[in-house]
Formats: C-alpha cells, sequence, structure tokens
C-alpha cells in the first residue's frame, strides 16, 4: 500500500487555494464552474473514452456502476425529499451521493495505488458514474430551480454526453489520436484536476456564513459512505463467488470509486442554478476531509 499522503497534500492545497481566492477577490464562480462543465471534462471524457480497449465484456464494468450509482442516487433522493424540510435541498442528493469526486480526486489515487496501467480500467468504471452524474444526477440538480422538461432539454446539451459517445465510437474502430490531440487531453486533465479541486475552495470561500443542514449532512453522508461501498461489495463478492464476470483490478476500481468523497461538480453545477451553494460546498469539503484522514485505513479493508 503506497503512501497515500503526498497524492492528497495537493489536493487539500488547491482547495485552499481556491478557499483563499474565493475569500479575497471578485470571482464569478458560475463562469469558473461552467468552464469546468463546459470545456475540461467533455475533453477529459473524450480521451478516456477514445482510449479505451473495448470488448464485450468489458462493457459490462460501466453498466454496472451506472447501476449501482442510480440505486443509491434515487433511494437518498426518495428519502430526502420525504423527510428534508427544505424539499429544495433533496435535489442535491443523487449527485451528492450516487456520484463522486471520482474524477479530479479518484483518478490519482487510483494511479498511486494501482499504477499508472490501471488508467484505462478505472475511467471505464468510471464512465458510469459521469453518465449516472451527467444524465440522472444533472436532471435533478436542474428539477431543483426548473420545470421537468427544461431540465431535460439542460441535461441533452451537456457536452459530455456526447463527447463520451464520440470517444467509445472512436475507441470502438481502434482509431488512434493523432499526437496534437493527445497532447491536449493530457494538458487538459491537469486543468480538470485544479479547476474541480479550486471550484469547491472558491464556492465555500465566497460563503461569509457558514452553514449546513444537519438532517442533509446525514443522509448524504450515509448514502456516499455507507449505502454505495454495501452495494459495492455485496456486488463484488456475488461476482467472486457466483457469476465471475470482472477482474480483481476491475473489482478494485469499483470499490475506490464507492468511497470517494462527494464530486466537486455538485458546486460547479449548485452554482450554475443558484441552488443552495453552501450547502453544497459544505457536503464536500466535509466528505473531501473524511477521505483524506479515512481512506488510507479504509482502501485496504475493501480490497482486502
Amino acid at each position: 500500500m503506497p503512501d497515500l499522503i503526498p497524492v492528497f497534500i495537493p489536493l487539500a492545497t488547491l482547495i485552499l487555494a481556491g478557499f483563499i481566492l474565493g475569500r479575497f477577490l471578485t470571482i464569478d464562480l458560475k463562469t469558473v464552474g461552467a468552464m469546468a462543465i463546459y470545456c475540461f471534462t467533455p475533453i477529459v471524457g473524450f480521451g478516456g473514452a477514445a482510449q479505451l480497449i473495448i470488448t464485450p465484456s468489458i462493457l459490462l464494468l460501466p453498466l454496472i456502476t451506472f447501476i449501482l450509482a442510480s440505486i443509491v442516487g434515487l433511494i437518498m433522493f426518495k428519502i430526502g425529499h420525504k423527510f428534508l424540510s427544505d424539499k429544495s435541498l433533496a435535489y442535491l442528493l443523487p449527485v451528492a451521493t450516487g456520484s463522486g469526486n471520482t474524477g479530479y480526486f479518484g483518478l490519482p489515487v487510483a494511479i498511486a495505488l494501482f499504477g499508472s496501467e490501471v488508467t484505462g480500467v478505472y475511467l471505464l468504471a468510471n464512465l458510469g458514474v459521469v453518465v449516472f452524474e451527467s444524465t440522472i444526477g444533472y436532471y435533478f440538480i436542474n428539477r431543483g430551480v426548473l420545470t421537468p422538461k427544461d431540465a431535460v432539454l439542460r441535461v441533452v446539451k451537456l457536452p459530455l454526453l456526447y463527447a463520451l459517445a464520440l470517444g467509445l465510437l472512436v475507441a470502438t474502430f481502434n482509431i488512434d489520436l493523432p499526437a496534437p490531440a493527445l497532447k491536449l487531453w493530457e494538458l487538459s486533465k491537469g486543468a480538470y484536476v485544479c479547476v474541480g479541486m479550486m471550484i469547491v475552495g472558491i464556492a465555500l470561500g465566497q460563503q461569509r456564513s457558514f452553514s449546513l443542514s444537519m438532517p442533509l449532512l446525514g443522509f448524504g453522508l450515509t448514502g456516499k459512505f455507507l449505502v454505495w461501498p454495501i452495494l459495492a461489495l455485496s456486488f463484488v463478492y456475488c461476482d467472486t463467488q457466483f457469476l465471475d464476470w470482472l477482474t480483481p483490478i476491475m473489482h478494485n476500481c469499483m470499490l475506490l470509486i464507492s468511497v470517494a468523497p462527494m464530486a466537486a461538480n455538485l458546486a460547479a453545477y449548485a452554482a450554475q442554478n443558484n441552488l443552495k451553494v453552501d450547502q453544497a460546498a459544505g457536503l464536500i469539503l466535509i466528505t473531501t476531509l473524511i477521505a483524506v484522514i479515512g481512506l488510507p485505513f479504509i482502501i485496504p479493508v475493501l480490497i482486502g
């Protein structure tokens, strides 16, 4: 088990830098969030999908992670919508619990744990979560302020969906990306992580008074760090004992995804819709701190 502290320190530093900028400078969080959503995220998604080795069996991995993410997100939304006094908070829960910071945060951790050769497998496992976040999760974030029709239209306009589809098409036909495209992808990955983590800090820095709904936090932590890992562990157990669909490294990537902190895009999506940005930022901060402190102890248990 490699020392994860060197991986976590830069991520925490980016959050701190974003907090300082958000506190002392005038930064339009909507613009920064739009840059992450409409620029870096589709480039990274396309490049990752385009370099996958597509086989019928390996396509099961994103399908399984999509199903698990959907189950978690929809269950926690139903519970939150029933019991939260402020119903608008419930619309944060699908992305907060079903998705995760599996890209900005999870990808560097996966490479540190399993080596750079698992990048493709991890991105494939992450693909299911990304598709959930950019469809079902993004729909509910928009439903917090829009009608169902307008929320669907907002989802359809999300460029990540088309970038992933194009990337998978390129991978299916074994088309090699030219060197300039690969260089753009490499540069965008760094910007993707930097901007994504700084969004969390900026959102926190712009909140002059910090308040967080304790019921929302309770539902968020339950879904993210209890329901998701239990479902992932249950599937891994069934697969190792009966199904034999996936390889051990696929299991490990899925388990790592299940304990990732809440998605930094939650703050970007919330800012885009003026939907409880302070609550979204607070959830991300707390779950990121829990992950930084707890993952070095939790991951060996999960993988074991």
